[in-house]
């Protein structure tokens, strides 16, 4: 089964596996095709190769020749859509992955309706929202290149890149 633009299961959508996808490359302006992948992550209702469900991965386009050097990482956004057993709802989760650590949570500070956490070591920004209500996934999206450029302010526009990732593993 699906999941409608509302987040209620759709029984006349057949649930199948997300395709696994190589990175797609975009523009920090026009995230058009992270959200494409996010919506046909929840519309297939995913558990993952391991059953706790399918992430959709943003990376920040690799640091400057300079940053490298002196051991800079590219900073990347693990958006979790689909938990265990490819249940898709509220609260969604962000796992940000960068030179910070779980120190990158109290960099930002959270847009109202969302939350971020610095869970053993471990950043994240999580987007709340109301039982019943539609899924804001421009929204999702937006927070998460949102948070990366915070977390990277020398990422250029272009470069940015997106992919399905269903080999999550959470605990």
């Amino acid at each position: 089964m699906g999941v409608d633009g509302g987040g209620h299961r759709d029984p006349a959508v057949k649930r199948t596996a997300t395709p696994a996808l190589t990175w797609v490359e975009f523009d920090r302006t026009d995230a058009a095709a992270v959200i494409a992948l996010v919506r046909l992550v929840a519309s297939t209702g995913d558990p993952g190769r391991h059953g706790d469900g399918v992430e959709v991965v943003v990376e920040a386009p690799r640091p400057r020749l300079v940053a490298d050097l002196f051991g800079a990482e590219p900073a990347a956004a693990r958006i979790a859509v689909t938990g265990p057993g490819g249940r898709v709802g509220y609260p969604f989760h962000i796992e940000l992955i960068s030179d910070r650590g779980g120190n990158a949570a109290r960099v930002l500070r959270a847009p109202r309706g969302w939350a971020t956490s610095n869970s053993a070591g471990h950043a994240f920004l999580m987007q709340k929202g109301r039982p019943g209500a539609a899924f804001d996934w421009a929204g999702l999206v937006a927070g998460a290149v949102w948070a990366l450029s915070h977390l990277r302010p020398d990422a250029r526009d272009t470069g940015w890149r997106t992919a399905i990732d269903r080999e999550a593993r959470r605990v």
